[in-house]
């Protein structure tokens, strides 16, 4: 027996393996068929021209086991465009809450959007109810949706069409998700960029298997994608680089099946398709399932990793210091709320840089649940006790006699460089902990986020 065929049989029992290991209860279906009739229900009952249907990876069976994520949306007639029908929604499900005696969640959004906890049976299962009102637009007429969630429910049909006629298609569907989760680069939320649900549905789709996409992905390199990747399962449009937006012109450019002017994976950082590649790549070359294996966030052994590797490269941990931040979140919907404590650690980062503190290494972690984010920083102790600051040309004579009268009278050293006056001016932080703490105060920082804790 050859080695590729030793490694390709390690690849499929692996696999195997994951395909029985991600199938979900399917009697979570039955719960949200429950909750679409109650809707309906009341629906009927009011008049309202609309219908409740299941949406996302419920309809299309591909949620993965211990995901309660339930998506449910209520297509309303195209009369009730000018209508608020998140109101509407709100009326409906409000009587449904109470009933269950669950609390109902507006979220806003472009358009607002609602959720609702169901803790199921002895082992506290917690289904987790997302209701989207959306106007009825059917594929053949998407330039007429006024929302992007208003064609959502062709999606679940696009993708029924190809897994009604393939199954196995449904697992790996799961099999990518999976992936995809355990290294780092699910989710469709702007502070995660990665890969979405329906990215992975077309991507599958479209390469006809799992092991497909990623044989197909791990050819793929910096110096191949300056060349976008170019993925139109329904042939949709002749030039996709020249029929497209140029702002939808990204590495990975998946022509939508229904909606033709879109690209799916407009959201996707090249930063996450690179580590998809990567680990496509590594995955092939020595198959394992911890490639599959979810793990949770462990700031200790981050920091205990990263200098581990620092060291290697002769740095040791004597000559850095680490930096614990805990970050309370602010209300409000997972994605903004996620945008806006990632835009807080970029900044702090970037803050960093800027007063000459070197940043060697750093991450975090957003859980929205707990309604809170950790990061760490790992940064080179060494830093000088005076900054450099610039002052006039020699020439202006004014100016350069009133910056070196000041400074000296300060006590700080006067420097001369190309024409140019400086003073070596004493740090107001030497300590990256301090320098964070009082960057909390800023106003970029604590419009931001609840809370920031410093240790």
């Amino acid at each position: 027996m050859t080695k590729k065929t030793d490694k390709s049989a390690r690849i499929d029992k692996i696999l195997g393996e994951m395909r029985r290991s991600t199938k979900p209860d399917i009697r979570v279906i039955k719960d949200a068929d429950n909750i679409v009739k109650e809707i309906n229900t009341l629906l009927k009952k009011g008049k309202i021209e609309a219908v409740c249907v299941k949406g996302g990876s419920i309809a299309k069976e591909t949620f993965l086991k211990e995901d309660y994520d339930i998506d449910l949306f209520i297509r309303y007639n195209p009369s009730y465009k000018n209508i608020n029908i998140s109101d509407i929604t709100e009326k409906i499900l409000s009587e449904i809450c109470k009933k269950l005696r669950v609390q109902l969640n507006r979220i806003h959004g472009s358009r607002d959007y609602f959720q609702f906890h169901i803790i199921k049976d002895k082992k506290k299962k917690i289904l987790i109810f997302e209701v989207i009102p959306v106007i009825l637009i059917h594929a053949q007429n998407y330039q007429e949706a006024q929302n992007i969630t208003d064609l959502s429910p062709e999606h679940v049909d696009w993708v029924r069409k190809y897994t009604t006629k393939d199954s196995k298609l449904v697992d790996d569907i799961r099999l990518a998700k999976q992936f995809c989760k355990a290294n780092g680069v699910y989710g469709a939320e702007s502070y995660i960029n990665g890969f979405s649900g329906h990215i992975l549905d077309i991507l599958i789709i479209h390469h006809g298997s799992f092991i497909n996409l990623l044989n197909v992905f791990s050819k793929y390199d910096d110096k191949t994608l300056e060349k976008p990747i170019i993925i139109d399962t329904e042939k949709n449009l002749i030039n996709p680089l020249k029929q497209l937006n140029k702002s939808k012109i990204t590495p990975l450019i998946i022509v939508d099946p229904i909606q033709k002017d879109r690209n799916s994976a407009a959201a996707l950082s090249k930063e996450k398709l690179m580590i998809f590649i990567d680990a496509a790549k590594k995955f092939l070359a020595k198959p394992d399932k911890k490639f599959f294996d979810i793990k949770e966030f462990d700031m200790e052994e981050k920091i205990t990793t990263s200098l581990k590797s620092l060291k290697k490269s002769g740095i040791q941990e004597k000559d850095t210091i680490v930096v614990k931040i805990d970050i309370e979140t602010l209300e409000g919907s997972k994605d903004i709320v996620g945008t806006k404590t990632l835009k807080t650690y970029e900044a702090i980062v970037e803050h960093l840089r800027l007063n000459n503190f070197k940043v060697l290494n750093s991450d975090w972690n957003f859980v929205f649940d707990e309604k809170h984010a950790r990061a760490y920083l790992i940064v080179e102790r060494k830093i000088t006790r005076d900054v450099m600051q610039e002052g006039p040309p020699t020439k202006a004579t004014i100016d350069y006699k009133r910056f070196v009268d000041k400074h000296v009278a300060s006590g700080h050293e006067i420097l001369f460089k190309d024409g140019r006056v400086y003073a070596m001016v004493p740090r107001k932080f030497v300590d990256p902990k301090s320098f964070i703490t009082d960057l909390a105060k800023k106003d970029f920082i604590s419009r931001r986020v609840k809370g920031l804790f410093v240790r």
